[in-house]
């Protein structure tokens, strides 16, 4: 018998739905004929994208120039940059023993730039990282713009390797192995280290670095970009100025569910030493200018003394950690940024490489059922724990009732492990990206592929350091918490520290009941994103618009046009600040004149600004387009996607699609009842009982994982 809260879980769509449903299917089918998302995957090597400037009639810098440079010194130019690679990892080695150059444990932003150790066994590839990326910088000094940048696209010799790089890692997989590994090598078996822990993030089109290698884009007349924290302050003023006269019904639990789905696909890589470190100073403690103990491992941020936060506190420097590089194959090509977490949506975040079982196969929980990865992970909400716990305590909830019954053959921790990333991977695709995508969108973006073993699983830079940054323009100045079901209001930026003293259930309640932010840029991430006091913070959209840049994301448009021709969308051009009407408000637009010399220099993470949202959908139309192919990627390229795991049992296979969100809720907090649609405030809700009830009559399906 279905329970009387699954009747909830989908909207009914009654007969008018079902002729909207034939209609959209064959404008699917008539969109993906020409193209549409179908085209999900990253070249293995990007290319400098040139359409947007074929098309609107701008000068292309090296047209026709097909002038390559000479390879003779690059044993030469490689040995002498070993010596450099190697003296500066020494040199790190000694700052990160020097209290001097490190953040101490008193300051606020400890551990908000805290950076995991380099392994032993990845020791050499951040050597031939660094040693490639000075080679790159040489030949920056050595050669034309045009002979550097057609090197680096590949059109001048095949796969260039330093002549110092010998041997490359050989993984071999037991094709026969029923089990996803840890790091998430072997889910491809024909290229066993797609998708692997430590490999590159990638380019979608070759990055728009000024010197095509490190140094951040210039405006397009040659001059400096606006200062990164007086830009987004002052975006942030002119977005209070609106009058927003709604509340969204989308509540903070897409926010912080969403913001770990990130954190398991993409694990942040700041620039690291063999022991990790709470952070590397760039500033003095009070933030008023620059630290004289600043290494390559921190890059401050500037702050104006006109600023209309900070300036008052006399801050004029907040910390920031640039990220790693990942080319330890030492590869003459444009090279992105290092992930630390397997790409696929695996719960690598929680399981981490080698997930510490017990005899009986459960987890090592902690603070509201999080793993130590996640507990030891900054900077982290006691919100974050609690969404990460659900997913623990399900794997434990499994183990308890498998051990005693379990008839499939293999141990219970790696059956209850398949069956628990099976029950997330669903939510994620039936049940949160519905929500954010909208009915009519989400039947466009076609997820519905089969396993596909010729493309790379990888996460994009353009997705990871500007348009996936989405959810940070929803966060709210304050947040509900409902300890024992009485409701009070704190500050969003109190639950990143003293974690202990929260209720887990109370924060899970308040996310649910909290609406996300509308309309403008919050001064919780503004000006006192982990904050200890409640008055001097971080700004979490200027390490957003920093790393974008650091990056060498390409600007909006050029991304803009890039993603319409691949999705085959009519393409526009844009000459004045005026044509941007179509995807800015006359606020913003108005803004970014005054501050940007050209709308062809508007940095990519400005895309989630558009004012353009998808229909019956909660992201802007151009968030929503690099979503879909993100999320495509990474299901289509899954061997191991429990749609067509071939090792998952029926008992697996039923619990998987009777389980949900509000399944969790239910049976892993203390709330007394939950709601039918959890994503939205003021939800239908059902009695909490009920559930678990229901939940009971499936316990023996877990004899069959």
């Amino acid at each position: 018998m279905v329970p009387v809260y699954r009747t909830y879980s989908r909207r009914s769509i009654g007969l008018t739905g079902v002729f909207c449903g034939i209609f959209y299917a064959l404008l699917q089918a008539l969109h993906l004929a020409n193209g549409g998302f179908a085209n999900y995957q990253l070249n293995r090597d990007a290319v400098t994208y040139e359409g947007y400037a074929k098309q609107c009639g701008y000068q292309l810098k090296c047209h026709g120039d097909n002038s390559c440079p000479s390879l003779n010194e690059l044993g030469s130019l490689g040995k002498d940059a070993l010596e450099k690679a190697i003296f500066e990892l020494l040199n790190n080695e000694a700052v990160s023993n020097d209290p001097r150059f490190l953040i101490d444990l008193s300051e606020f932003d400890a551990e908000f730039h805290k950076t995991k150790p380099i392994h032993p066994n990845e020791q050499l590839g951040v050597t031939r990282t660094l040693t490639t990326h000075k080679v790159l910088e040489a030949l920056t000094k050595k050669y034309s713009c045009c002979q550097l940048r057609n090197l680096l696209d590949g059109k001048c010799y095949p796969n260039v390797t330093l002549p110092c790089c010998y041997g490359s890692e050989e993984i071999f997989c037991d094709p026969y192995y029923p089990y996803r590994s840890y790091d998430g090598s072997c889910n491809n078996l024909q290229h066993p280290t797609w998708g692997k822990r430590g490999n590159a993030l990638k380019h979608p089109i070759a990055p728009c670095y000024s010197d095509l290698v490190s140094t951040p884009a210039r405006s397009k007349s040659g001059t400096s970009l606006p200062q990164n924290r007086k830009l987004l302050s002052g975006l942030a003023d002119v977005l209070r100025k609106r009058e927003i006269n709604f509340v969204s019904n989308l509540n903070m639990a897409s926010v912080f569910l969403s913001e770990f789905i990130n954190s398991d696909m993409i694990g942040r890589a700041n620039r690291r030493t063999k022991r990790s470190v709470n952070g590397f100073r760039g500033c003095l403690a009070d933030g008023s200018d620059r630290s004289p103990f600043v290494t390559a491992l921190s890059n401050p941020l500037l702050v104006s003394p006109n600023d209309r936060y900070f300036g008052p506190l006399g801050v004029q420097c907040l910390n920031l950690s640039p990220q790693e590089k990942a080319n330890d194959k030492c590869e003459l090509k444009h090279v992105a940024e290092r992930n630390m977490e397997s790409s696929y949506l695996d719960l690598s975040s929680t399981y981490s490489e080698s997930a510490t079982y017990d005899e009986s196969g459960r987890l090592d929980l902690q603070q509201c059922g999080a793993t130590a990865p996640i507990i030891n992970s900054e900077p982290i909400s006691v919100q974050f724990f609690a969404i990460a716990g659900l997913f623990g305590k399900l794997h434990n909830y499994c183990v308890d009732r498998a051990s005693t019954c379990l008839q499939s053959p293999g141990p219970v921790a790696e059956r209850c492990r398949a069956f628990t990333i099976g029950v997330y991977q669903k939510i994620i695709f039936e049940q949160l990206l519905p929500v954010l995508f909208g009915e009519e969108f989400y039947d466009t973006c076609n997820l519905n592929c089969k396993y596909n073993p010729h493309d790379e699983s990888v996460v994009s830079m353009a997705y990871r350091n500007g348009l996936g940054r989405f959810q940070h323009v929803w966060i709210t100045e304050t947040m509900k918490y409902k300890p024992q079901g009485q409701s009070q209001t704190l500050p969003f930026n109190t639950f990143f520290h003293q974690h202990e003293r929260f209720d887990c259930s109370g924060v899970l309640d308040g996310v649910l009941e909290t609406p996300i932010h509308i309309g403008n840029l919050s001064s919780a991430n503004m000006d006192k994103f982990y904050t200890v006091n409640g008055e001097r913070g971080t700004c979490l959209p200027c390490i957003d618009l920093s790393r974008n840049r650091d990056s060498g994301l390409c600007p909006l448009l050029t991304y803009k046009h890039y993603l319409e021709q691949l999705i085959g969308e009519e393409t526009k051009c844009y000459n004045t600040f005026e044509d941007l009407r179509d995807m800015f408000s006359d606020d913003v637009i108005e803004y970014f004149a005054k501050r940007f010399e050209h709308p062809n220099d508007i940095d990519l993470l400005f895309g989630i600004f558009d004012k353009r949202f998808v229909p019956g959908g909660k992201l802007p139309r151009i968030v929503a387009q690099a979503t879909c192919l993100e999320f495509k990627r990474l299901k289509c390229t899954d061997r191991f996607f429990y749609k067509w795991n071939p090792y998952l049992g029926e008992g697996a296979r039923h619990l998987i699609n009777v389980l949900d969100f509000t399944s969790l809720l239910a049976q892993f907090t203390e709330m007394h009842d939950v709601p039918v649609e959890p994503f939205f405030v003021d939800s239908p809700r059902v009695a909490t009982s009920s559930v678990r009830d229901y939940m009971q009559t499936l316990d023996y399906l877990f004899c069959y994982l």
